[in-house]
Formats: structure tokens, C-alpha cells, sequence
């Protein structure tokens, strides 16, 4: 039964992305949809990348694409086929200049995968592939991004009073924040993975990890409900969380972000995604003496290096551990 369980919702998770990278795709210009498409099959078949990875790297190869069609006046056959290194490093520094550097290596690994597709269609040369400038970047140089007690408490300090479905969107934020799940943990959540007797709540694996069972808090739990019992739909649908309007789908990732970054705009708070909210839980978990073991369990993590990074947002705890450094006689 569980193993079954386990299936369908693989099957439903990668239903889930097919629709996610279509209606990227549906973004994009017009005549660059066909390529885009062919693009998301080879990534699936020829680098077997999953479905998940492939959504990201289609929706933002699409921009890239779309910039190099529009700036040759055609559609991306031919506008790659005419491709110039310069063109390539003046888009890539253009985007550089109003995003991070996140945003920037995950554009350069999506930009270099494009044009090894169109090098295998023969639409560049091989030496194109070289043509996407580098950045360069140090495991473990940069603290990740979260919020302090004090803007968390901000955050969460009153019920939502605005958008379409405030009961939804303040479960979806106080879920985020109490258990440091990803948001598309948040969106396949299902009804039975919330067991009201035994008090716990289960999220599903992601990106490779592992399940996340955790005790269900008397405010999560109350939150819950009250978005079940006075706001959510009516449907056949086993998600907790569907979208307002007709034929009330499953709420997606995307819309799981635009829900976050709202609140904090209103709440005078930076524009930060849900991942913010996973920093946030790891970090204070630390401060509270979890171990990284104990963390990387709680963030469904299988490897103990995916979670290192956290260790520098502890100034306090660091400084227990340092030793004076030894003199050198003359």
C-alpha cells in the first residue's frame, strides 16, 4: 500500500512539472514554443535530467531565447544559426546587472545546455559553447539569505487581511517557517499526508532527499483547519492547497512564491521567495543547539555537506570553537 502510495504521487509529481513547464513554455514568444519544447524532451532523454530540473531550465533557457530571436529580428533556428559570441556575453552581462548571482549560474547552466542542444542540431559550432562567460564562486562564500527573529515575528504576527484567500496563504507561510520545507513540498502536501489523531504531517521527498515526518503544532494545526473548513474548495482533489478560481487545481510553486514575496512587501519586509524561510528555520535551529545531523534530518537532507553553510550564520557558536592562535617565538 505504501509503496503504491509512493508511486502515484511520483507519477502525480511529474504530471505536475509537464504542466509547470508547458505553461513556461506558453511565456514564451511564439514561434521560439516549438524549439523550447523539443528542448525540455532532449533535456529529459539525452541528460536525463528530471522533470523538476528540466521546468527550471526551460523557464529560464526561455529568456535567453527569446532575447537572442528578438534582437536577430527571427525565431531561434535561424537566430542561432546566426548567433554571435558577442551577442551571447552582452545578454549575460545585461541580466547579470538587475539579478543575483543565483539567478546568473543558473541562467549560464541553462544558457550552455541550450547551445549544446543547438550545437547537436546544428544550429552553432562547438566553440559556442564556450562563449557564455564565467563566474566565479567559492562552496561556502556566501551566508544564505533569511530573516531575523525580528522580521520573523513580523511576518507572522497577524492573520493575513488581504488577497483571495488570506486563511490559505497564512497556513502556507506559518508552514514554511515552522518545519523549513521547499514550496513544492507545500504544493503536492495532501490531505492524507495530515494525520489528526496521531498529530503529525508528513511532507513528501524532494530533489533526491528524504520524507519529512514532524510533529503538528496546536497553531499549525488550527491554522489548517480553519482554511479547510471555511475557505478551501469544494473538490475531488486531494491537495490542501488549491488555487481560488475554477477548476480549482493545485496551487502551484510559482504561486506559492508570488503568496510570500506579497506578504512580506505588505509587512515592510525585502521581497524574499520561501526559500528565505528555510534559511531562516536552519539558522535558528542552530542557534537553538541542533546539530547539523539533527538539521539536515529536519530539512530532509541525506547529505551532511548540503547543510555546512549554515554553520556561518553562527558568529556566537563559531567563536566557541576558536582557539587563540599560537605565538611564534623570534
Amino acid at each position: 500500500m505504501r509503496e503504491t502510495r509512493r508511486r502515484h504521487r511520483v507519477w502525480e509529481a511529474e504530471e505536475s512539472h509537464r504542466r509547470y513547464t508547458e505553461a513556461r513554455v506558453q511565456r514564451a514568444d511564439a514561434w521560439n514554443r516549438r524549439s523550447l519544447r523539443a528542448f525540455a524532451e532532449w533535456l529529459l532523454s539525452s541528460r536525463g535530467l528530471e522533470r523538476s530540473t528540466v521546468t527550471v531550465r526551460v523557464g529560464t533557457a526561455s529568456t535567453f531565447v527569446d532575447a537572442m530571436a528578438a534582437r536577430a529580428g527571427v525565431s531561434c533556428a535561424p537566430a542561432f544559426r546566426a548567433v554571435t559570441v558577442e551577442a551571447i556575453e552582452d545578454f549575460f552581462i545585461a541580466y547579470g546587472r538587475d539579478h543575483g548571482q543565483a539567478s546568473c549560474r543558473s541562467m549560464q547552466t541553462s544558457m550552455r545546455l541550450f547551445l549544446r542542444y543547438a550545437m547537436e542540431r546544428g544550429w552553432v559550432g562547438e566553440e559556442m559553447l564556450e562563449a557564455v562567460p564565467s563566474l566565479r564562486s567559492y562552496r561556502l562564500s556566501q551566508v544564505p539569505r533569511g530573516l531575523s527573529d525580528e522580521q520573523l515575528l513580523r511576518l507572522l504576527e497577524s492573520p493575513f487581511e488581504h488577497g483571495q484567500c488570506p486563511l490559505r496563504d497564512w497556513a502556507i507561510v506559518c508552514l514554511l517557517a515552522t518545519y523549513g520545507v521547499r514550496r513544492a513540498q507545500i504544493s503536492r502536501l495532501r490531505l492524507e499526508d495530515i494525520d489528526w489523531r496521531d498529530r503529525s504531517i508528513e511532507f513528501a521527498a524532494h530533489k533526491g532527499g528524504k520524507a519529512i515526518r514532524q510533529w503538528l503544532t496546536d497553531a499549525i494545526a488550527e491554522g489548517l483547519a480553519r482554511y479547510l473548513r471555511d475557505e478551501r474548495p469544494e473538490s475531488s482533489r486531494a491537495f490542501v492547497f488549491l488555487r481560488h478560481r475554477r477548476p480549482y487545481g493545485q496551487l502551484s510553486p510559482s504561486a506559492i512564491t508570488e503568496r510570500v514575496r506579497s506578504r512580506m512587501v505588505r509587512r515592510g519586509l525585502p521581497p524574499l521567495g520561501p526559500h528565505s524561510l528555510r534559511h531562516t528555520f536552519a539558522s535558528r535551529m542552530l542557534r537553538a543547539g541542533r546539530s547539523v545531523k539533527a538539521i539536515a534530518d529536519l530539512l530532509g537532507h541525506r547529505s551532511l555537506a548540503s547543510v555546512d553553510v549554515y554553520a556561518k550564520v553562527d558568529s556566537a557558536r563559531l567563536l566557541e570553537v576558536a582557539v587563540e592562535w599560537p605565538e611564534v617565538g623570534p
